[in-house]
């Protein structure tokens, strides 16, 4: 049997959340919580206020498992005198709910840097770090340096430079990522795109971007060698670059005119190819 359980209002007003399968519970437990069901004389779908109830606590109730499935919205008036106990049970196990993971992923820190003489590279003096959809997180350390080699150069009179406004945080996690090569080049040109929807980069410019880096920009492929080291086996890691050949001013502006007149899904990008992308798809 499956409980979800929420409650709201009251005078504090504060959410609390209890979900259960009463199958993970001890017997003991789950034979008194089934109990509680059977007895709580709630069946089917409705819902029930008071009218005058402002200050009530409110009550939400999904039960599945237990025959026909009920869901119950209603206040601490309207609650049925059968019901109490299992509101009490399910009640005294609630908690806030847990907070909602960012759709696009967060940044842990800002963006602190040194820049170099020659006003392209910049070494971090702070670590910085992407953490994406999936909670991986993209480190760059302190001492890094980073000059947006990681995105083609042809592409930078889209965005006015890899570090102009909203594209610096997921710059500097991706040319980290490019530079140390510890993750598959496919994966770390995808966290670069949530990366910069996370900075609310818009979302033309980011699929226009990810698509840069994915068919233009750094590609590796590792290898690793079996080896003795003092005479105990260890692996030898060989990072073999593939990054394609840069590309040509008509193809960044195909590029830009494509992705302004089609509304392409982001998971569609890698097998989007130049050519398709060059005759308008």
């Amino acid at each position: 049997m499956r409980i979800q359980f929420s409650q709201s209002g009251g005078f504090v007003g504060i959410p609390r959340v209890y979900e259960i399968d009463t199958a993970a519970l001890p017997r003991p437990e789950r034979d008194e919580l089934e109990g509680l069901v059977a007895v709580s004389d709630l069946a089917g779908s409705w819902e029930r206020t008071a009218a005058a109830g402002r200050d009530l606590r409110q009550y939400e109730i999904r039960i599945d498992g237990a025959g026909p499935p009920v869901h119950v919205c209603c206040d601490e008036r309207c609650l049925p005198e059968a019901a109490r106990p299992l509101v009490a049970f399910l009640a005294a196990r609630a908690g806030p709910p847990p907070a909602a993971k960012p759709r696009w992923g967060r940044f842990d820190g800002r963006v602190v840097a040194t820049w170099h003489d020659d006003g392209r590279a910049m070494t971090l003096a702070r670590p910085f770090a992407y953490i994406d959809p999936r909670e991986t997180r993209w480190e760059a350390a302190a001492g890094s340096v980073v000059n947006g080699a990681s995105i083609p150069r042809p592409f930078w009179s889209l965005i006015g430079g890899p570090f102009s406004g909203r594209f610096r945080n997921a710059s500097v996690v991706h040319d980290v990522a490019c530079e140390t090569r510890d993750r598959p080049w496919r994966a770390t040109h995808r966290m670069f795109y949530e990366a910069c929807r996370c900075g609310r980069v818009a979302v033309v410019k980011a699929k226009t971007m990810y698509y840069a880096v994915h068919h233009f920009g750094p590609r590796w492929r590792i290898e690793e060698r079996r080896t003795l080291v003092a005479g105990r086996p260890a692996v030898e890691r060989i990072v073999h670059d593939e990054t394609p050949p840069p590309p040509s001013a008509a193809t960044v502006a195909a590029v830009e005119r494509y992705f302004a007149t089609h509304d392409v899904d982001d998971a569609a990008i890698p097998a989007l190819l130049p050519e398709m992308v060059s005759d308008g798809g």
